[in-house]
């Protein structure tokens, strides 16, 4: 049973099973929620919903999985669907590829979408500062409604793992790191958590400059031999985003150490593989946290500082590497089975 329509010079009434349930004026959006009335249109083709309304359905996860919100907007020459996905979490985004080069790849994807997929940032709560959701067009002329929107949303489900798929395997010929859209705000707590991927660096003292030159190079072996990820200078054991604060010069100071460090590494790396990102911090005057992104290496190889020494990631830590331990774990690393 689909909901039907009557038009009259003032408004559009709605009905369902012949029973009255809601209008609004011609021309005019209609707000409404709930996977409930969503339901309600099983069976409404598009070129049966009159031109001239249009709906924004809000609170229906429960239709889908990777569904936030829709909206409709009808006219004499069909109806542009915009389907607004589930939330992401950025601030989880550990991956040898950017979110942009992400959506690029889905956009390529799917098809009938009509690009570029939007973002959308504006939320209430602090929580959710990291989060964002995802806006697909599509325009279509007629057919079931319900069918078309869900189509859609399998079609972008299928994109999403292909992309990555395909993204996962070119990462290992093509290096290039984009910045990643992350917020900090000062004394709260990040929305990561230290894993194998993840380091947090609370910087105590007076010179953070040396602080990091001192430990940088240990930490871009640990992740380059290892499955790659990113140590943040200014995030406690805890979490909690204590930034360092930064003059230009201490910036430009940190990126000439890092890139020093990178360049006395053996075998030789390719420097554009190292992401340093100066993250500004909320609520913090010049304070930032610093990231510098690993990816991993595609090698076999072990690698080496200008001392011969060498670290890996284990159990969420860098471990240094030496003696029996070294020539066990470089067995164990030919073998691929570590």
């Amino acid at each position: 049973m689909a909901i039907d329509f009557k038009c009259s010079a003032e408004k559009v009434e709605l009905f369902y099973k012949g029973a009255y349930l809601m209008d609004s004026p011609r021309n005019r959006k209609l707000q409404v929620s709930g996977v409930d009335f969503l339901s309600k249109l099983n069976g409404t083709r598009v070129e049966d919903i009159p031109p001239d309304i249009s709906f924004y359905i809000g609170g229906v996860q429960d239709f889908h999985s990777s569904l936030s919100a829709l909206s409709l907007d009808n006219s004499e020459r069909g109806m542009a669907i915009t389907i607004q996905a589930d939330y992401m979490n950025l601030g989880a985004w550990i991956k040898p590829f950017s979110f942009d080069e992400y959506l690029l790849k889905i956009e390529s994807l799917i098809e009938g979408i009509l690009p570029p997929i939007k973002k959308y940032y504006k939320h209430d709560s602090a929580t959710l500062i990291n989060y964002t959701i995802l806006g697909l067009d599509f325009f279509v002329r007629s057919g079931d409604l319900l069918n078309i929107i869900s189509s859609r949303l399998d079609g972008f489900a299928r994109a999403q793992r292909e992309a990555e798929r395909v993204l996962y395997n070119q990462s290992s010929s093509s290096h290039t790191h984009l910045a990643r859209e992350l917020n900090f705000v000062e004394g709260k707590k990040f929305c990561w958590e230290e894993d194998l991927t993840v380091e947090f660096k609370e910087v105590k003292g007076s010179n953070p400059v040396k602080s990091i030159q001192n430990l940088v190079d240990e930490y871009i072996l640990a992740f380059f031999n290892s499955q790659g990820g990113s140590v943040f200078w200014g995030i406690n054991d805890d979490g909690i985003v204590t930034s360092m604060k930064l003059t230009p010069k201490m910036k430009d100071d940190i990126r000439k150490s890092v890139s020093d460090k990178i360049n006395v590494i053996e075998p030789p790396i390719d420097p554009t593989q190292i992401g340093v990102f100066f993250h500004k911090v909320l609520n913090a005057d010049n304070g930032y946290v610093l990231e510098v992104n690993v990816p991993r290496s595609q090698s076999e190889l072990l690698y080496f500082n200008s001392s011969g020494a060498t670290w890996v990631r284990l159990n969420g830590s860098k471990k240094k590497l030496q003696g029996s331990a070294l020539q066990d774990y470089i067995i164990k690393r030919t073998r691929k089975d570590f």
